[in-house]
């Protein structure tokens, strides 16, 4: 039954005073209800920020260790006569071709696996209008990650002198 919603919490302590009885506001329910489903609706997001999160310190970690792995390879082309603005020019390059790379292997085989998914279960799953935007964004983000990842290991290997790179193996 309606109750006037200045004497909603009246008919409540009414009702709950009787046995067996009990009372619930259905607004208040329905408030709840909607708040625990945007906060559900949130975990995906948060999901998905931790797991680039941990691709960018995989995509750091990877890089650094392959440039402090190539000392060698460094101090050799520091010996024949190139600068180290160079060499560090030549790992930027290297570094920006890995990321493009990885990124557009990354959104490409995520746009696959949605559209399988769709396919397959017979639901339509909306990119958002954005997309384009996310893409580019994400790219760019492996990029800067694989520049300073490049940066800050090459600049170990770069200042260290040519004589102790290649005396020791």
């Amino acid at each position: 039954f309606q109750v006037p919603q200045a004497e909603l919490n009246r008919a409540l302590a009414e009702l709950s005073s009787l046995i067996f009885a009990l009372a619930i506001d259905v607004q208040f329910i329905d408030g709840l209800i909607g708040r625990l489903i945007e906060q559900f609706a949130a975990i995906p997001t948060i999901v998905g920020l931790l797991s680039l999160l941990a691709a960018a310190a995989i995509m750091a970690n990877t890089v650094a260790l392959s440039t402090l792995e190539r000392r060698r390879q460094i101090g050799i082309l520091k010996a024949i006569g190139l600068k180290s603005r160079r060499v560090l020019k030549v790992m930027f390059i290297e570094s920006s071709l890995v990321g493009l790379l990885s990124a557009v292997l990354g959104i490409g085989a995520s746009a696959l696996l949605i559209s399988l998914l769709a396919a397959s279960g017979g639901i339509t799953i909306p990119l958002p209008t954005d997309a384009r935007v996310t893409a580019i964004a994400l790219t760019i983000a492996a990029l800067l990650i694989g520049w300073v990842a490049t940066f800050l290991s090459a600049r170990v290997a770069l200042t260290e002198r040519v004589m102790n790179v290649l005396r020791y193996d």
